[in-house]
């Protein structure tokens, strides 16, 4: 019969343990301890534990096992890959500076099994306190997508005739801070201008790619971090499989702000979108890359 640690959360192979205090000394709640040649875990494990992996992670003969995933994914780095499959500082800078917000897209649909690769990728992106509170929505349905760009539209368009008309503006007013309610106005002609682009036959909100949306549940929190961590990590992978990206602002905030919107995309109650984008075969094709302003910061 083994001699274990035998939790909810993780099995630990006493017979294994080489009493190394890997875990001990890496477990950011201190929840291990070695007492009279053993390993041991705190009384409070299973209410301070997050499943947070590094035991799992740091321990050198794989004595430690987490409950409730797939043990098949804990594999061995070095097993997993070689020093030299990392790519160096020099190849990965030059992969961040050739991303480009992409808005031409080529009227070919992605294969499935490539946005299942960034999605698998993206599982692995950080979360507050491990909570991995992230869900994936995908639409690649042209059709929904249209859909979507048009309620956005006429929600977009009846504001800017809200704050054309003196009683309107006045009734924002009243909804608004003072500073949302100036930069209501100070936008208001490139609101103008994006609309008349549209009526031009541009989609301005979704640029008719395939679209992700990245949510979270309410109850849960951490869903604007957490998804713009995941988004970051999917945009940069989808580069190194030709393909290209854009974040859609305007669309997570309509998708929180509109149940018709809600309802078409299937969002599970109490979800809130955290990061929205768009994703396609580039149509364009860039030469340079743009100045960006100097490093603002500060040593202490």
């Amino acid at each position: 019969m083994k001699n274990l640690i035998d939790n909810s959360l993780i099995t630990v192979d006493l017979d294994r343990c080489t009493l190394c205090n890997a875990c001990v000394n890496d477990c950011v709640a201190r929840l291990f301890y070695i007492d009279s040649n053993t390993l041991n875990v705190c009384d409070e494990f299973e209410e301070a534990c997050i499943s947070c992996g590094h035991c799992v992670a740091v321990c050198p003969v794989d004595a430690i096992k987490l409950k409730g995933y797939d043990s098949h994914e804990t594999k061995s780095l070095e097993d997993t890959y070689k020093t030299e499959d990392i790519p160096d500082f020099d190849s990965f800078y030059k992969l961040v500076l050739k991303r480009r917000s992409i808005r031409q897209f080529k009227e070919k649909a992605i294969p499935k099994e490539l946005i299942d690769k960034l999605l698998d990728l993206a599982r692995f992106s950080p979360t507050g306190s491990n909570s991995e509170n992230i869900y994936y929505t995908i639409i690649t349905d042209k059709e929904i997508v249209a859909k979507i760009s048009n309620i956005i539209t006429i929600k977009v368009k009846r504001f800017a005739e809200t704050l054309e008309d003196l009683k309107g503006r006045e009734i924002v007013k009243a909804r608004m801070s003072n500073e949302e309610f100036k930069l209501a106005i100070e936008n208001l002609p490139k609101t103008k201008r994006i609309l008349k682009t549209i009526e031009n036959g541009v989609d301005f909100w979704c640029w008719e790619g395939e679209l992700i949306l990245i949510h979270g549940d309410l109850a849960i929190g951490g869903i604007s971090t957490n998804s713009a961590l995941a988004a970051a990590h999917l945009m940069l992978a989808a580069e190194t499989l030709g393909l290209g990206t854009c974040s859609l602002g305007y669309l997570t905030f309509h998708a929180n702000q509109s149940d018709t919107i809600k309802q078409l995309i299937n969002l599970p109650k109490n979800h809130e979108v955290g990061y929205s984008l768009t994703m396609g075969y580039p149509k364009v094709k860039y030469k340079r890359v743009p100045p960006r302003k100097a490093l603002r910061a500060q040593w202490l």
